[in-house]
Formats: C-alpha cells, sequence, structure tokens
C-alpha cells in the first residue's frame, strides 16, 4: 500500500506565548485579515506557545544569565519537523537573538524588524518614538533595521519607560489595562517630533491607542504572515 502523500498546503508556524496575550490578540489579527468564503480558505496555522521561554530582557540586561536562544532554537526546530512553510514570532524583544535563531532552520522566520522599517518608510515617516521593553532598547535590537531606511530613533525618559515596563509585565500576568497608551509617554514622543510611535513590544500592541500616527508591530507581522503564504 502506499503511503498517503504529504500535506503540500502552506503552513504558518507561531513561536507563541511571549506572553500569551500578544499570541492570542496576533491570531485574532491572521484572521481578521483573511476574506474567505467558506472556512477551508483560512490559512493553515501550528502555534507553539512556549511561556517557559527565559525573559528575553532579563538577558539582554545583565538581570539572568538564562540565555533564551535554545530555547526558542528548539521551538523553531519542532515547527520546522511539524512542516512548517515559514515562522512567525510575536514577540519583539526575542529579535535580539534573530540571527543565531534564523540560521538554525532550514525554513524563513519572518524579520519583524525589517518589517517594521518597511512600514514605516512606506509611510515616508523619518522619525519614530521607539516603546519598548528595556531589553530591546538597550540590545538596539532595531536600530540596523530602521537606519537602513534612514529613519532616526527616539525613545522615553526613564519614568515613562518605568511605566511601559510595568504596563508591558501587567499585560504579560494577565493584569487588566486601559486600552491606551499612558498619557506621559504619548506626550513626550510627539513632543520629541516623533511621527509615529511604534509599538515596538508585542503586548503594547494590546494597548493600541487606535491613532493613526501608531506602528503596531503586531499588525505589520500578521500582514507579513499573510503575504509571505499567499
Amino acid at each position: 500500500m502506499n503511503n498517503p502523500s504529504p500535506d503540500r498546503t502552506p503552513l504558518l508556524g507561531i513561536i507563541g506565548g511571549m506572553g500569551t496575550q500578544a499570541t492570542a490578540c496576533f491570531y485574532e489579527k491572521l484572521h481578521a485579515l483573511q476574506k474567505v468564503t467558506v472556512e477551508q480558505d483560512y490559512i493553515n496555522i501550528l502555534l507553539y506557545s512556549k511561556p517557559s521561554v527565559p525573559d528575553r530582557t532579563a538577558f539582554i540586561t545583565g538581570q539572568s544569565t538564562e540565555s533564551p536562544l535554545d530555547s526558542l532554537i528548539s521551538a523553531a526546530r519542532i515547527l520546522e519537523s511539524a512542516g512548517a512553510s515559514c515562522i512567525a514570532i510575536p514577540c519583539v524583544t526575542s529579535h535580539y537573538f534573530y540571527s543565531d535563531l534564523s540560521s538554525s532552520v532550514c525554513i524563513p522566520v519572518i524579520n519583524l524588524l525589517e518589517e517594521t522599517a518597511l512600514a514605516a518608510s512606506e509611510r515616508n515617516v523619518r522619525k519614530v518614538c521607539l516603546l519598548a521593553t528595556n531589553g530591546t532598547i538597550k540590545g538596539k535590537v532595531f536600530d540596523s533595521a530602521f537606519k537602513k531606511y534612514n529613519i532616526e530613533i527616539c525613545t522615553v525618559t526613564d519614568d515613562a519607560q518605568s511605566c511601559l515596563m510595568e504596563l508591558i509585565y501587567n499585560i504579560k500576568c494577565g493584569v487588566p489595562s486601559a486600552n491606551d497608551l499612558p498619557e506621559p509617554v504619548k506626550e513626550q514622543a510627539y513632543n520629541a517630533g516623533a511621527e509615529a510611535l511604534v509599538l515596538g513590544c508585542t503586548e503594547l500592541c494590546i494597548a493600541l491607542d487606535g491613532s493613526s500616527k501608531v506602528i503596531n508591530t503586531l499588525d505589520v507581522l500578521a500582514e507579513a504572515a499573510l503575504k509571505r503564504l499567499s
């Protein structure tokens, strides 16, 4: 008896759980962006929710010696072995490890940093205020991507950054949050001359204020993933 032919339908692999609410929001965005007439037209998705991945910010800022890289590579290889066509990671700070992670598998890993910088460039934005984790900022995770498009990056003051980090970790732990960013954060960003706010942490995408001046990285990732599988 012949073995059945393998399923050649494109499959999106997702390394999620960093955090879980951001991953759920990403899945909802993927669903909302797809216009189908029957449910069979939706893309196939394999989600590996792995909240056990060590804290990315803690490692990058030197508060922990436990690197997330091995855990991320393990998840990527599992998705690859399961037949994923490409991988999306709805966690910005994990992209600090993008080079090593993407080279560990033979399938594409969507580069959220590049996609976000491209999205800003397509809006003709020349200066952004990056709202992100301490790890993303200290690790200069976005710097080379935005430099490629000659886009300047500014950040908020330490006090405002502390407010952001509290909001991010509260969302990670399921603490209800207002559907908006703290006013001091927005005021500082626009007073610094930023033409757009980059929600450079996927938890912050849940606290979106809906402004056209906001670049939501979960929106960017969802659009890039669907384009990749189309």
